[in-house]
């Protein structure tokens, strides 16, 4: 099959995109990247929002949408760390009562736990301090790394967001025909393929909430129903609930915070409970794999499998990066010789 000119650049800017989503997962910058197609994609979703419904500053609902994701970016960050902040001050001013309950909290995980386990773990409270300063300053250097390489990662998530916000501001859809006129025509197909990595960036976002809210009601059936059947109650229940929706938004590696702490106040009941509780949550969590390659594959007309395939082969090149990128990259992929009329 003969290919014409725009075909042909198609594919140039296919294989451009290509590679440099692998260097970059290579180089481990690909979570800037995610960050950045967010808020791109929020800012120009949430200037059409404002345009059509402030149609007196439409000519300013570019900035306007700008300003307001920056405003709630900057809250959520400082709302976050201003938390930590508190919860260790409240800490340092009641060292008695803190004391206290981390005793309750230790002899419940030792009392839950069998026999034959507990005879290797610390006796008393003491002895668990003594054991964390010894590990601390054996691992002190590992430690520090661990500290520098996430601020590392949070100052390139940050930096994604504002070159997102950017690159959001400057562009301006409702001029994109009148542009077209004047571009060269390598310009036009790497814009095109730019907007198709929006729109499947789009289809991953909308599948992500999805799976959340799904990961949410099943999280909360048990919680909530299966487990006060059997005479179980779970502290914290609702705020774990919140904390499952709110984590999974953020894929693959939200789910193993949540269920992280889930896990461990179920461990402050009963070691069986957090048992029977873990193996659930990972059923759900493999049981959201097939769910978002669904959701994509029903968007871009891929199979499952192709999807759960494209998933495996990624995150055994890359890690989790891989895993949470495989979507959108071969979504794009396919979605890209689907408009080339390639396949």
């Amino acid at each position: 099959m003969l290919l014409n000119n725009n075909q042909k650049l198609g594919l140039f800017c296919l294989a451009l995109f290509s590679v440099s989503f692998i260097i970059l997962m290579q180089v481990h910058l690909m979570p800037a990247v995610i960050a950045g197609l967010l808020t791109y994609t929020l800012t120009q979703k949430l200037d059409d929002f404002l345009s059509q419904k402030m149609l007196r500053f439409s000519h300013r609902s570019k900035l306007i949408s700008v300003l307001v994701l920056t405003t709630l970016i900057i809250g959520i960050f400082i709302g976050g760390f201003w938390y930590l902040f508190a919860w260790f001050v409240d800490m340092a001013k009641h060292p008695t009562e803190t004391l206290t309950n981390l005793k309750l909290l230790v002899n419940n995980v030792i009392n839950s736990l069998p026999p034959s386990i507990t005879h290797y773990l610390p006796n008393d409270l003491d002895e668990v301090k003594s054991t964390i300063m010894i590990y601390l300053k054996d691992h002190v250097f590992y430690l520090q790394s661990v500290i520098k390489k996430v601020f590392h990662d949070l100052i390139i998530l940050i930096v994604g967001m504002i070159i997102g916000l950017i690159l959001g501001y400057k562009e301006n859809q409702r001029n994109t025909n009148q542009n077209q006129i004047t571009q060269r025509p390598l310009t036009k197909a790497l814009k095109s393929s730019l907007n198709r990595l929006v729109v499947v960036f789009q289809y991953v976002a909308i599948s992500q909430v999805v799976i959340a809210l799904f990961n949410t009601v099943m999280t909360a059936i048990l919680l909530f129903i299966i487990l006060p059947l059997f005479g179980i109650h779970l502290p914290f229940s609702k705020s774990l609930v919140l904390a499952t929706f709110i984590f999974g938004l953020i894929p693959i590696i939200g789910n193993l915070i949540v269920n992280t702490i889930i896990f461990f106040v179920a461990f402050t009941v009963s070691f069986s409970v957090s048992i029977v509780i873990i193996v659930y949550l990972i059923l759900i969590h493999k049981m959201e794999y097939v769910l978002n390659a669904k959701i994509v594959g029903t968007k871009i007309r891929a199979g499952i499998c192709e999807l759960l395939i494209a998933m495996l082969f990624l995150e055994t090149l890359f890690g989790v990066i891989g895993l949470i990128f495989a979507p959108i990259f071969y979504a794009f992929i396919k979605l890209s010789l689907k408009e080339l009329r390639i396949i």
